[in-house]
C-alpha cells in the first residue's frame, strides 16, 4: 500500500486494482458543497453520500443521492461512495471476485450493534482498508465497554484508563486471518494524534474528514 498526496486529497495505491479509487482529505481544503469538493477529481463523477446515524444500515445502491444509515456498496462505475469522520474509522472494501466496492463509517455505537456482521453475505474474497480515525492511543473510553461482550477482548488498560482497539477488533470481526481471500491494510493514521485532520474530541469540530472510493 503507497498513500500519494494531489492538492487536497490523498491517495491510497496499490492496495486494490488500479481501477479503484479510494482517498480521503485533508483539513486543509476550501469547498462550499461536497459536490464543489469532488468536482477537483479528475473524473465526471456521480456522488452517494450518508445522513449517518451510527447505525448498522448499509445500503446497496445503483445511483447517486443521499442514504440514510452507515455504509454504501455498489457495483457501478463512476459512482463515488463518501462518509464523513472526526475520528470515526472509516473502512474502505473491494471485493476481488464479485467487483464490489464499499465504504463503511463505523463508530462505537455501529460496531456494538453489529454493522460488521452481516457482511459475510455479500462479500467473499475482499480486501480491507482502515482509514483515518482513532488509534489504540487515543482511543479512551470509559470501564461501561467492559461490560460489552463485543468489546472486552480489544481494551487495554494504561495508568487505569480503558483504551479501544478499533483495528483489531475490525480485524477479528471480519476474519482476518491471512488467508488469500481477505487482505487488510491499515493508513495507520489517528485523527487525533495528527492535527491534518478533523478529530471531535480533541477540539469538538463540526467539520469532517471525507473519505471516498470509486471505480473506473
Amino acid at each position: 500500500m503507497k498513500i500519494t498526496r494531489e492538492g487536497a486529497f490523498y491517495f491510497i495505491e496499490k492496495a486494490f486494482p488500479k481501477n479503484i479509487i479510494c482517498g480521503f482529505t485533508t483539513k486543509h481544503i476550501d469547498y462550499k458543497t461536497e459536490a464543489e469538493l469532488f468536482s477537483l477529481l479528475k473524473d465526471k463523477l456521480k456522488i452517494a453520500s450518508l445522513n449517518q446515524q451510527h447505525s448498522t444500515y448499509i445500503h446497496y445502491v445503483d445511483d447517486e443521492g443521499l442514504y440514510k444509515g452507515d455504509g454504501l456498496f455498489t457495483k457501478k462505475r463512476k459512482l463515488l461512495l463518501i462518509v464523513k469522520t472526526a475520528d470515526c474509522l472509516p473502512l474502505y472494501f473491494y471485493d476481488f471476485k464479485k467487483d464490489i466496492v464499499g465504504i463503511i463509517h463505523l463508530g462505537w455505537r455501529g460496531a456494538k450493534e453489529g454493522i460488521l456482521d452481516g457482511l459475510d453475505n455479500y462479500l467473499s474474497e475482499f480486501g480491507i482498508i482502515a482509514g483515518v480515525g482513532l488509534r489504540v492511543c487515543c482511543y479512551r473510553v470509559g470501564k461501561e465497554f467492559l461490560n460489552v461482550n463485543k468489546f472486552k477482548n480489544f481494551l487495554v488498560e494504561r495508568n487505569d484508563e480503558l483504551f479501544f482497539d478499533s483495528i483489531r477488533f475490525v480485524k477479528e470481526n471480519l476474519k482476518i486471518d491471512g488467508s488469500s481471500k481477505r487482505c487488510f491494510y491499515d493508513v495507520g493514521i489517528c485523527s487525533f494524534c495528527n492535527d491534518n485532520f478533523y478529530s471531535w474530541r480533541r477540539e469538538k469540530t463540526e467539520k469532517r474528514t471525507f473519505s471516498f472510493i470509486y471505480k473506473l
